[in-house]
């Protein structure tokens, strides 16, 4: 009986130490963004990273909302220069038209 006991005990100590042990291990990092906001008002200017301007993180939408354009994109803080942002914006494994770049943005906006 005292056996099982100390057994019982022993692997609760062994289970609390390794909760412990991976916690200790666990990244806590903090994904880091870069935001574009898209200044032109046409689609035929989306997939061209010189008609955004990067911006700070913006709290609300600097755009008058609507559906038809990307206002605010929220990419990878690596993607930090009007080049980088062109190149992503003609991947087109990850954006196969223009309004899946319009539908990742976290702002939208009307078309003029």
């Amino acid at each position: 009986m005292n056996l099982k006991k100390l057994s019982l005990g022993l692997v609760a100590l062994m289970g609390f130490g390794l909760l412990i042990t991976l916690n200790a291990f666990t990244s806590a990092s903090k994904k880091s963004y870069t935001y574009w906001q898209y200044e032109s008002g046409s689609l035929n200017d989306i997939r061209n990273g010189a008609s955004y301007t990067q911006i700070s993180e913006p709290n609300e939408s600097p755009c008058a909302n609507g559906l038809d354009l990307p206002c605010v994109l929220r990419v990878d803080e690596s993607i930090n220069t009007k080049d980088e942002l062109d190149t992503y914006l003609h991947n087109t494994s990850m954006f196969p038209s223009s309004a899946d770049i319009t539908n990742a943005a976290i702002y939208k906006k009307e078309a003029e």
